[in-house]
């Protein structure tokens, strides 16, 4: 899930920034402080935007730099479990595919990818369904649900694990034929 949070702060801008538009100074200090940076409450600071800058700052004398009161909004992401969540198939692997939602890799383990045994051709950049025939590939768009996470310690990175074999769930062009296919089949009676 994406937020937006507004936040105050005071930063310090660099004497090598005082030719810089105070805004502009402003948004590289906040984004070396603030961007990929976690927070176990907000998430992963994805972007900073909406900087009300003081322009009335104070030198500090050891230095040089100019401290400025700002507020402003940081963008995160931050997934909840049972989310349903869309993103691009960036990776297959022996053990699942890595999909892409928001800033993050997130894995299908293979046990969870279809309701049918598989067959991983990590070569050839392929999933394929025995019984349905159904493949994946890099760069299919899927539907998932957020199964659980683990929030980044020391420097891992976070990990989502995502499921897909559900109703509602997998590639979305199958998505879309099974939804014209169960359009077809409506009769009325008269």
């Amino acid at each position: 899930m994406l937020y937006r949070y507004r936040v105050r702060d005071i930063i310090s801008i660099s004497p090598m920034l005082f030719g810089e538009d105070l805004k502009e100074a402003a948004y590289k200090q906040l984004s070396r402080k603030y961007a990929g940076l976690y927070d176990d409450e907000l998430g992963y600071v994805i972007d900073i935007g909406n900087i009300d800058v003081d322009p009335m700052g104070k030198i500090i004398s050891e230095d040089g730099s100019s401290n400025h009161r700002v507020v402003f909004d940081v963008y995160t992401f931050k997934p909840v479990k049972g989310e349903v969540v869309e993103g691009e198939v960036v990776g297959i692997e022996n053990f699942g595919i890595f999909v892409r939602i928001g800033p993050i890799d997130a894995l299908v383990h293979k046990s969870v990818l279809m309701d049918d045994v598989i067959d991983i051709n990590k070569a050839e950049g392929f999933v394929v369904g025995r019984k349905s025939g159904k493949v994946i590939r890099k760069g299919d768009v899927v539907r998932a649900r957020v199964l659980d996470y683990s929030p980044p310690k020391g420097y891992s990175l976070m990990k989502i694990a995502l499921f897909m074999k559900s109703r509602g769930l997998g590639k979305l062009e199958w998505l879309e034929e099974s939804s014209e296919g169960s359009d077809k089949g409506e009769a009325s009676e008269g």
